[in-house]
């Protein structure tokens, strides 16, 4: 369920992202625990690059997605040059008429640059993607802690057991 509506807002990115600058700041929307961002060029010039910005709050996940669907006949055809998140590489899962690149990553707290590098553009030509990013969920203690923990009770309740046997006891005649 959760990849079809990741690809349904990737097809909508592609008809309705805003062209980017120099740098554009990708608004990060929280759906279903996982913040999630729409990016996307409409008419890009005939080659370039756009960089888009993000900001992430702790450690997490990261699924990218960016695709593109051009055909020779009616000047939408669009090639990728390169497509990174903080200089790694996307996946390259299909190119030519129907262009699409994918990322799975670990990434840090904090701002992460994505570059979208492409040339042979022609007049309708457009791009869209998709991130979701996942924060790491806190984790739980080890074996060993859960054993240290309850051999900290057990030393407590033990010198408490201890404590009271010692006290001198008073009897009235």
């Amino acid at each position: 369920m959760r990849k079809i509506a990741f690809f349904t807002g990737a097809a909508a990115a592609a008809l309705v992202a805003a062209p980017a600058s120099a740098a554009t700041t990708i608004n990060l929307v929280p759906i279903a625990g996982t913040l999630t961002g729409v990016f996307g060029n409409d008419h890009p010039s005939r080659s370039g690059t756009d960089l888009y910005n993000f900001t992430v709050p702790t450690s997490g996940d990261l699924f990218g997605f960016v695709g593109s669907l051009g055909l020779k006949l009616t000047l939408t055809n669009l090639d990728f040059t390169s497509v990174t998140l903080d200089g790694i590489s996307f996946d390259k899962i299909s190119s030519g008429n129907f262009e699409l690149q994918t990322i799975a990553q670990s990434i840090g707290a904090g701002s992460h640059t994505l570059s979208i590098g492409y040339k042979n553009a022609q007049l309708l030509s457009s791009y869209g993607g998709v991130i979701s990013f996942t924060p790491i969920a806190a984790g739980v203690p080890e074996p060993a802690t859960w054993g240290l923990m309850i051999l900290g009770f057990g030393a407590v309740a033990g010198a408490m057991r201890y404590k009271r046997r010692g006290q001198a006891r008073i009897r009235f005649a």
